[in-house]
């Protein structure tokens, strides 16, 4: 077997040039799906982790309760079952975020809208802050401005406000009773509603008093954990720690249906069984960052598969051109198959030559490939771009992110070297059947 793989790379050196022009075609097509794999690996990546910065968290906690007035609010309480849960995996969060929300209406003069409002902790969000694409303003009076408000590009042209101008939110307390309260604008953020994330943010404090709480209480607590991969069994975990005896695990597992959604994804849950069924204490509904990530990963998939088709094309060109290739090895080699067979070489021997030349073929080239590749991204990753405000929400601080997967690595180079190995098969049987007298009394 080593005498034959010595031989096969022997001829590969013979034949330089020729051997170049096939694995530089196996190696343009190995990287260009690479690099598509990892680009659109890099896009989920920045996407997920811009999401989950603008979203302040990982996994999202929220709690309902019934009131004595057979009203439905949704608050979380100091719950021992809630506390435990978080020490016993302390070490899983890399942080928390709590949150208030609200949907008021914002009014500045005779125009008026309604724009989902979070009330946040800017002092502990600031991968918030930092994920957020400034327009206009800045964030500076944000700690000295309780009432404070930073808002979609989009909703200060709606109401014609402007930076540093005050306008009047009118809102329900959680028990229904009509609010109003005056925020000053501090900076414009770019919108991003064709990615379903469209909020203002404000004081938690400021907005928990225009909403009927005490300053300290929360609607939603987020994490953040120290590895990804773990977020369904995490959600899984406080799903089963949060539920109360008599409730049903159907009722928690089941998808909500909200009237706030963050990329198409339920983020108020309320489900019509619970609306028509009061219970004691707080009930939770937890959900987590895969869950809003399952349509862009759906969009990135199909991109991964119309990058895929288009590999195998060229793949299928290459076939043909080493097909060929290896016929015209075979007529010129004539000879010299002919003499190996004459000193007792096997006709399995013949065809494992020109098979091992296949393989190296394609190897050389999926590792010319995937060099490139490598170059090609470390230097397109070092550049930071000046680009549309709303793009800097697939980039990470406006570089463009390049995740390599191992699986898909090694899945493009077995297809390269199967079909490597069957575009030299036919020739190489040939080769191997060629009467030895016949090859030494040919002319070629």
């Amino acid at each position: 077997m080593l005498l034959t793989m010595k031989v096969a790379f022997r001829n590969i050196l013979r034949q330089k040039k020729r051997s170049f022009l096939l694995a530089g075609a196996i190696a343009f097509g190995m990287l260009v799906i690479t690099l598509m794999n990892a680009l659109t690996g890099g896009v989920v990546g920045n996407i997920r982790e811009n999401f989950s910065h603008a979203l302040g968290g990982h996994i999202f906690i929220m709690g309902r309760e019934w009131t004595d007035a057979g009203q439905m609010i949704m608050k979380i309480r100091p719950d021992e079952r809630l506390e435990q849960l978080l020490e016993e995996h302390g070490a899983q969060i890399e942080g928390f975020t709590r949150r208030s929300q609200a949907m008021p209406t914002m009014i500045f003069g005779s125009r008026q809208t309604m724009q989902m409002l979070y009330g946040v902790d800017f002092a502990e969000e600031t991968k918030l802050l930092e994920s957020l694409i400034v327009t206009e303003g800045s964030f500076s009076e944000i700690g000295t401005e309780e009432a404070s408000i930073i808002l979609p590009q989009p909703v200060g042209e709606r109401l014609g406000v402007q930076v540093g101008e005050t306008m009047i939110i009118r809102l329900e307390t959680l028990t229904g009773q009509q609010n109003v309260g005056e925020v000053k604008v501090v900076a414009f953020i770019k919108d991003q509603e064709e990615l379903g994330l469209s909020a203002a943010y404000t004081s938690r404090s400021y907005l928990n008093t225009l909403l009927g709480m005490d300053p300290h209480e929360y609607q939603l607590l987020n994490m953040f954990l120290t590895d990804l991969d773990m977020v369904d069994e995490f959600a899984r975990v406080f799903r089963e720690g949060l539920r109360a005896e008599d409730e049903e695990e159907e009722v928690v597992e089941a998808e909500p249906a909200v009237s706030v959604t963050v990329a198409g994804m339920p983020m108020d849950p309320m489900t019509e069984r619970e609306e028509l069924t009061p219970w004691e204490g707080t009930r939770y509904q937890i959900m987590h960052i895969n869950q809003i990530m399952e349509a862009v990963e759906l969009v990135v998939g199909v991109l991964n598969r119309v990058g895929q088709v288009i590999f195998l094309i060229l793949l299928v060109v290459t076939m043909v051109g080493i097909t060929n290739t290896f016929r015209m090895i075979m007529i010129e080699r004539t000879k010299e198959i002919g003499t190996m067979r004459a000193f007792g070489m096997h006709q399995k021997q013949v065809k494992n030559i020109f098979l091992w030349e296949a393989v190296f073929l394609g190897l050389l080239g999926c590792i010319a490939g995937l060099f490139l590749a490598l170059v090609i991204s470390f230097i397109v990753g070092g550049i930071e771009l000046n680009t549309d405000p709303s793009m800097q929400f697939f980039l990470d601080n406006g570089k463009i992110t390049f995740i390599f997967s191992l699986t898909k690595v090694v899945f493009n180079t077995a297809i390269v070297v199967f079909i490597s190995l069957l575009a030299a098969y036919w020739p190489a049987r040939a080769a191997a059947k060629m009467s030895p007298i016949k090859a030494l009394s040919s002319h070629t």
